[in-house]
């Protein structure tokens, strides 16, 4: 649907088997950009015991459908390891067209439980961490003189606030307007930057919250998880949670040049969510 034909791609966060990274991932290789894969670490111990092996699993799909990828671990809470990886990757293609800032930590904690390391872990990944991966992209961006994409994973709770979110609403609220800054700043540059503010999906983010209900409630992990998506998607009005394509398919479109007029902008993938509360 989109021509992403000799694009280069960075996709952070992308290694989980059950994550928006590796869609994301997926889809803009479809679209025949190629794509650097990059994650923490290469995979969680116990889904290579599952046979999936993070990153590697993830640049396997994309050349199996004939696309160019390879993948890279990076902290992205360290700027100098930021730098390092963006440099690598620059090297590699001699160009970079398209960052998706996907990696990102939830913990669900009421304000009495909210622990100073939990506090500055989610605002060290969901906000630090893209700042420094924006940062350390547009340079280069605007060294190559090509122009670019920036699209920000941020979240409905980017917009609205809940009780135990408090961590993560300020981390997210924070790529809102970082968002905002940085494309009024690269505006001259044609640098544009978006951000996609899904509802829950049926990812791994939230296993901290499926943990804790597990607990409190003496049942199973998938029990869990199932009575939260269950219960989120009886309040949504399109009747069911986001997927992953769902939230693959705009970043596909603001990645392109369909999307060159847009610039600036928050957009939610909620099936009607805020339109109805």
């Amino acid at each position: 649907m989109y021509d992403l034909n000799g694009k280069v791609s960075i996709v952070t966060g992308a290694g989980g088997k059950r994550g928006l990274g590796r869609a994301i991932a997926k889809r803009l290789a479809r679209e025949g950009s190629q794509v650097a894969v990059v994650d923490k670490i290469p995979a969680l111990p116990q889904d290579e015991i599952e046979g999936w092996r993070g990153i590697q699993s993830v640049v396997s799909e994309i050349e199996a459908i004939g696309a160019q990828a390879f993948g890279l671990t990076c902290d992205i809470t360290k700027p100098e390891e930021v730098d390092r990886t963006v440099g690598e990757i620059a090297a590699r293609f001699g160009r970079i067209d398209i960052l998706v800032n996907n990696a990102g930590v939830h913990f669900n904690r009421s304000l009495k439980e909210l622990s100073d390391d939990i506090w500055e872990n989610q605002l060290r990944v969901n906000l630090y961490g893209t700042f420094y991966c924006s940062r350390s992209v547009a340079k280069k961006m605007i060294d190559f003189g090509r122009g670019g994409r920036i699209v920000n994973i941020g979240s409905f709770r980017s917009k609205a606030g809940a009780p135990g979110e408090t961590a993560y609403c300020a981390s997210k609220f924070g790529v809102i307007g970082l968002t905002q800054c940085l494309a009024l700043e690269l505006a001259p540059h044609n640098i544009l930057v978006n951000a996609v503010c899904p509802s829950l999906t049926d990812t791994d983010i939230n296993i901290d919250m499926f943990e804790n209900i597990s607990i409190r409630e003496g049942i199973g992990m998938e029990e869990a998880r199932k009575r939260v998506n269950e219960k989120v998607a009886s309040e949504i009005p399109l009747g069911r949670l986001g997927t992953s394509d769902d939230v693959a398919s705009l970043v596909a479109f603001l990645s392109s040049d369909e999307a060159s007029f847009i610039t600036g902008q928050s957009i939610n993938v909620n099936g009607g969510l805020f339109t109805a509360i």
